[in-house]
């Protein structure tokens, strides 16, 4: 429906002049119409009154306009008068259909003066008044209450101005036609227009327009302006909600429209302020209409697209507090509503670059992307982002609701970014600082956050080298607390200062939406210096994590002895209760990789597994 609409507009603006060339080929008869009275004759079976695009009459009254308060006419007079083009002719209650020659449609010949003056538009005027005109056969639109008002004027041009309704909106157009060397039976001809619609849209033009095989427009100047896309989506026939992403559109260019194909060919376009240039196109000739385009922006401001939201409305944050309200409320809808009637209404193949590209809290240098949307399924591939403060990479990002449950993945890797500025999307407080190296593959379904979450599988990686930053002084935590002491209430010593590391890796897996560290150690001089694993369940908002430290040997003499230890936090991520005890097995510690092949047979011991119970 939307193509239709489209197509509609473009057709109501070159629609006189299809009435207005002379139709090759015509069959008429006699018997098509018959006299109402004096002035005025009612069309009682179909006439065609073009040929390509094809253009028949099925009923109407066709009428001789005369001044108020002059005399009837004579039938003599009458006749000259239609015979000499100078005539001003009304059709009332029209109803017009344009189709294609392999319509059956039984057409009629007639040789009456009143018809072949309509037919061959030998007139000075025409004027049509509660006129209905049908374009297509099977997808059909349909243009209610057409008043129009064509006329010759000097210079060799034909004047069009009218208004019709469309999907229950009031459209006003109007239209000039230029002749080539004084004659409307050309094959292309100048033309330029305009139609409006309130606060709906405003377009205008200016070009050729190509007779034959259905009519060609072709505009060297064009402009539309849609002040409400969700408004005129919906208008248009598609289900938009008024909360989904874009809500004004204007394009400027060249202009090309061919039956059911629209096609801003080399074109400046503004999508909420964002300026763009490329390429834009509809195709209504599928089972769903195609917007397919290449647009490169200088800045993308997706600003508008994200609720502005502080720190502490992250994803861990918002989980903290109990609840899944973690996400923008723009992406947050979009979740929820990746089912939406919409996804399935039209197809979409785009090409998006940009020199830089922001959001409330993050922003990227250069970024190139190709989404599309193909029966209900999104895939977004950002195959090109370039960080302001170093780093680059890619991500695939797949929503597939066609099974019954939306089915969401991320896959990508980024290569030498900042991590905290990534970091900062999802988490209240900077964890790690420095360049990183991240690779993630995670799926998920459900429409909603909490679904979402809760079904997380997949792995995630990350090294990190010389100038990584923990925020967090996890080596005054291990020492602060001595083997077998009381359990400690809170995380202590970790949060009042940073461990600056030569190193750090990490392995992460999701599993039904619990994190499991499989591995997370940092590294100096080559040896192994502190290790995490365990498991965050996100929404028990707790922790089950082993931090291990290694103990040199020549430290014997310290608190605890030269012997290796675990530090045990485990309960609510918001206060845990660390405890620390001994850990002898060194092959069993991921802070000894070196003595993993020296693990004897005589060394398992219960302490060999770090759970405390």
């Amino acid at each position: 429906m939307a193509i239709a609409a489209f197509a509609a507009v473009a057709f109501a603006l070159v629609l006189p002049l299809f009435l207005a060339e002379e139709p090759a080929d015509l069959i008429l008869r006699g018997s098509s119409v018959r006299a109402a009275d004096q002035n005025a004759f009612t069309l009682s079976e179909p006439i065609e009154i073009m040929a390509e695009p094809r253009v028949v009459v099925t009923r109407g009254t066709v009428s001789l306009a005369q001044p108020q308060g002059s005399a009837p006419l004579s039938s003599t007079a009458i006749i000259e008068l239609l015979s000499s083009g100078k005539s001003v002719l009304i059709l009332t209650d029209a109803e017009l259909f344009v189709g294609s020659k392999d319509q059956e449609d039984s057409i009629s010949h007639v040789d009456a003066p009143f018809a072949k003056a309509l037919a061959q538009a030998d007139y000075r005027a025409l004027i049509i008044e509660r006129g209905r005109l049908t374009i297509g056969a099977e997808k059909s639109t349909v243009l209610e209450d057409v008043e129009l008002r064509l006329r010759r004027v000097a210079g060799e041009r034909l004047v069009a101005k009218g208004n019709f309704e469309l999907l229950g909106r009031k459209l006003d157009f109007e239209t000039t036609i230029g002749a080539r060397d004084g004659h409307f039976d050309a094959k292309q001809l100048p033309v330029r227009g305009t139609v409006s619609a309130g606060t709906l849209l405003n377009a205008s033009f200016s070009g050729l327009f190509a007779l034959g095989d259905g009519g060609r427009l072709i505009a060297d100047k064009s402009h539309l302006t849609i002040s409400d896309v969700p408004v005129f989506a919906r208008w248009a026939g598609l289900s938009w909600p008024s909360d989904l992403g874009l809500k004004s559109f204007v394009a400027d260019g060249q202009f090309e429209w061919v039956r059911q194909v629209i096609n801003f060919q080399s074109g400046r376009f503004q999508l909420d302020g964002n300026v763009a240039t490329g390429s834009l196109l509809v195709n209504g000739k599928g089972e769903r209409p195609l917007i397919d385009g290449t647009l490169a922006f200088a800045r993308l401001d997706l600003g508008a697209h994200f609720a502005v939201q502080s720190k502490t409305s992250s994803l861990f944050a918002k989980t903290v507090r109990g609840t899944t309200d973690w996400l923008p409320e723009s992406l947050r809808g979009m979740l929820k509503d990746a089912s939406l009637p919409i996804l399935r209404q039209v197809d979409v193949d785009l090409r998006v670059s940009a020199q830089q590209a922001v959001t409330p809290n993050f922003t990227v240098n250069k970024a190139a992307a190709a989404l599309s949307l193909r029966d209900g399924r999104i895939l977004l591939d950002l195959a090109e982002l370039e960080l302001p403060r170093g780093g680059h990479g890619s991500l695939l990002v797949s929503i597939d609701p066609n099974s019954g449950i939306t089915k969401t993945g991320l896959r990508g890797k980024l290569m030498g970014v900042r991590i905290e500025d990534v970091s900062d999307i999802v988490l209240p407080r900077q964890v790690l600082l420095g360049p990183a190296d991240v690779s993630i593959d995670v799926t998920g379904d459900g429409e909603s956050p909490e679904a979402f979450l809760r079904s997380l599988d997949g792995k995630l990686s990350m090294k990190m080298g010389d100038g990584a930053m923990l925020n967090a002084d996890l080596p005054a935590l291990v020492t602060s607390i001595g083997v077998n002491e009381p359990p400690v209430e809170g995380w202590g010593a970790a949060t009042r200062g940073q461990s600056a590391v030569e190193s750090l890796s990490a392995e992460i897996s999701f599993e039904r939406g619990k994190a499991r560290i499989d591995r997370l150690v940092t590294q100096r001089q080559g040896l192994c210096e502190l290790a995490m694993t365990g498991t965050v369940n996100f929404h028990g908002r707790s922790v089950d994590l082993n931090l291990f430290a290694r103990i040199e040997s020549d430290s014997g003499s310290g608190a605890d002895g030269g012997v290796p230890s675990v530090v045990n936090i485990n309960g609510g991520w918001e206060r845990p209760s660390v405890f620390k005890r001994p850990f002898p097995n060194k092959a069993e510690n991921p802070v000894y990789p070196e003595k993993h092949k020296e693990g004897s047979s005589g060394e398992k011991t219960e302490a060999s597994t770090p759970s405390r119970g």
